[in-house]
């Protein structure tokens, strides 16, 4: 069977739930971010406040130009059919071609994203049964809601035709998911295991918070950042991690740079040992192991991964053999161990 190809990608971002801003970064370029993880090279993005959504992107956004962006202005209310039969059109979608709509009030989990857009049938995503840490951030969508199908949904060309141009977008797609015709994408029957993460991390979406459960929603994103299988160091370390990382988010400060920085941090610590300065160099080193668990925490967040970030524990291994190298040469060269090179090199 031939594989289908990416469908083409359409952000539907209104004003104001697409720029609540969540542990530094919107909802908005969150979805970007996603987009481009994924490997998304351009989108549409529909609002009913253009303007404001391409001056704010202008503003925030990292590595702009590896996702090129289309604006389109929509006029209604609601986002009807109409309005995306002419983003279909402007984006030059075929007619047996695919959508990804994606709408950006919304916080997503990227590994629900992804699900969606690898399925061949028409779907939508829904959340049979939200885990309870999220109830108050959906207590204004009752179970049947049109809302809880808001975040996203794969349709192919064919599914808009004749279908009425003014009809409600959202009421259309309810609809045609409760009858069959959409297939559904339940986060609750997604896999939750994160093999990076040695952890199971329940996959959610849930709307824009209201000001009042905003910390609500920071803090289920920050725990959601936590690797797991914690040794006493890491144990003693995450709790000071976080509260680093709930406020180095607000900043433009990268993981990179964080990396950067543990990486001179540690080299530091090598050079105090060699030279005998012990008790400097064990409470720098001390800070080093909480630094370095900050930027992995932190490019999750805020979804900044890299490659130079995902080989961050081949720097991380280099900079602790320093260490123990530059602590068999002080021992060796102050003659309080002989052979100290030896040791090292049998136990390392």
């Amino acid at each position: 069977m031939t594989k289908p190809s990416r469908p083409q990608l359409l952000i539907v971002s209104d004003s104001p739930e697409a720029l609540t801003e969540l542990c530094g970064i919107s909802l908005l370029e969150r979805t970007r971010r996603v987009a481009l993880h994924f490997g998304f090279g351009e989108a549409m993005v529909l609002s009913n406040s253009v303007e404001a959504m391409a001056e704010h992107l202008a503003q925030q956004s990292w590595h702009r130009s590896d996702l090129s962006l289309m604006f389109r202005e929509r006029r209604a209310a609601e986002v009807t059919v109409g309005d995306i039969l002419d983003c279909l059109a402007a984006m030059k979608v075929p007619s047996d071609g695919r959508i990804l709509i994606v709408f950006a009030g919304f916080y997503c989990d990227g590994r629900l994203f992804r699900s969606l857009a690898q399925t061949q049938t028409n779907s939508a995503l829904i959340d049979s049964d939200p885990p309870s840490i999220i109830a108050p951030l959906l207590e204004n969508l009752d179970a049947h809601s049109v809302g809880r199908l808001l975040c996203a949904t794969l349709l192919s060309s064919e599914w808009f035709s004749g279908k009425n141009r003014g009809a409600d977008l959202a009421q259309a797609i309810a609809l045609d998911t409760m009858t069959g015709q959409i297939a559904s994408v339940d986060a609750a029957q997604q896999p939750g295991y994160v093999e990076s993460m040695r952890r199971n991390v329940r996959p959610v979406f849930f709307p824009a918070p209201s000001p009042e459960h905003r910390l609500l929603a920071e803090r289920f994103l920050r725990e959601a950042t936590q690797s797991g299988v914690l040794d006493l160091p890491a144990l003693v370390h995450a709790p000071i991690e976080k509260w680093i990382v709930s406020h180095l988010c607000r900043t433009s400060i990268t993981p990179n740079q964080i990396t950067l920085g543990t990486g001179i941090l540690g080299l530091s610590v090598t050079l105090l040992y060699a030279i005998g300065d012990l008790s400097v160099g064990a409470l720098l080193a001390l800070l080093v192991g909480i630094l370095d668990g900050v930027d992995g925490k932190l490019a999750r967040l805020k979804v900044q991964t890299t490659r130079i970030g995902k080989g961050e524990h081949l720097l991380d291994y280099f900079v602790e053999m320093s260490w123990w190298a530059a602590l068999a040469y002080h021992f060796h060269a102050t003659g309080q161990v002989r052979y100290a090179y030896v040791i090292w090199l049998i136990f390392f």
